[in-house]
């Protein structure tokens, strides 16, 4: 893989990872991670996605080496994926977003139709937490602090073993409590079915079949919405660039590289099955 590099933009407020392509005119692709992790998520993914697009992985406002601020919400993160593709110059970008990420990126897309030429969602975010659970899981936050009540979650969270928790455990991208309360607030009102009629270039929507707070349902609803596609991957959760993420870059290289044009209610559904980096497809929903 060619060197990924640490850039600061907007001023020095904003931070991000880049890795530069190796052939000319070839796709520049944008990553926006979950809330509370940061850019270096997508590491194994960026291994995995052919070397010669242009990658940029921001870290949100927030988390990582960004800056902290008082309050948070999705409209400032879009502007901040702006402010990336202003400094780095990028015209047209391919945007793939995990979970709160998914809907940043639907938002990007919905707001910036000219310069947003496909977006793939990972366990997107497509309809506000439950209030219920974001009060338990603010509640752990206050009781037993941020990192511990994150982790607590990835206890359960499938097809994490123990060097994989340790890795999203490093990942964890806030450096204070209050912070990452902050953080989760904005991030349960996330609802990227919203933006999702206002789409005009394709889509796909990959999810894994045991992701119980972003149900394969949701993205089924993304990818109907839009008329995209709908990638399943059996047997993972919420996090499958930790994983899965040679899948997750087969299907994002799927849709990057192939990128038809958009016609909508023009959906397939992919069973999530690899083999020789072929995507196996049938139509019609997955059950």
């Amino acid at each position: 893989m060619s060197s990924v590099d640490r850039i600061v933009f907007g001023a020095g407020s904003g931070s991000a990872l880049t890795r530069q392509g190796a052939a000319s005119g070839a796709p520049t692709v944008l990553f926006v991670h979950p809330a509370n992790l940061q850019a270096r998520c997508w590491r194994a993914v960026l291994a995995a996605v052919p070397t010669e697009w242009t990658c940029l992985a921001i870290d949100l406002s927030g988390h990582g080496s960004s800056a902290r601020r008082d309050a948070y919400d999705l409209a400032g993160w879009v502007r901040e994926c702006v402010e990336l593709l202003d400094a780095r110059e990028v015209a047209g970008v391919h945007v793939v977003g995990a979970s709160v990420g998914a809907a940043v990126a639907v938002e990007l897309a919905a707001a910036h139709p000219d310069r947003v030429e496909s977006v793939t969602t990972v366990g997107g975010a497509f309809r506000p937490a439950d209030p219920a659970a974001s009060r338990e899981f603010l509640a752990a936050i206050a009781t037993r602090g941020a990192r511990n009540a994150v982790l607590d979650i990835l206890a359960s969270e499938p097809g994490l073993d123990e060097v994989l928790v340790a890795e999203v455990a490093a990942d964890i991208g806030v450096d204070s409590d209050a912070q990452a309360a902050r953080i989760w607030t904005a991030a349960a009102e996330a609802a990227g079915l919203d933006a999702a009629p206002e789409l005009r270039c394709p889509t796909l929507a990959i999810v894994g079949d045991r992701d119980l707070g972003c149900p394969v349902e949701d993205s089924r609803a993304f990818a109907e919405l839009t008329g995209g596609r709908l990638a399943v991957i059996v047997e993972h959760g919420h996090l499958p660039m930790y994983t899965a993420p040679a899948r997750v870059a087969a299907y994002i290289a799927s849709l990057v590289d192939g990128t038809r044009e958009h016609r909508a209610r023009d959906r397939d559904c992919d069973t999530g099955n690899l083999s020789t980096g072929n995507l196996s497809t049938g139509t019609g929903s997955r059950p």
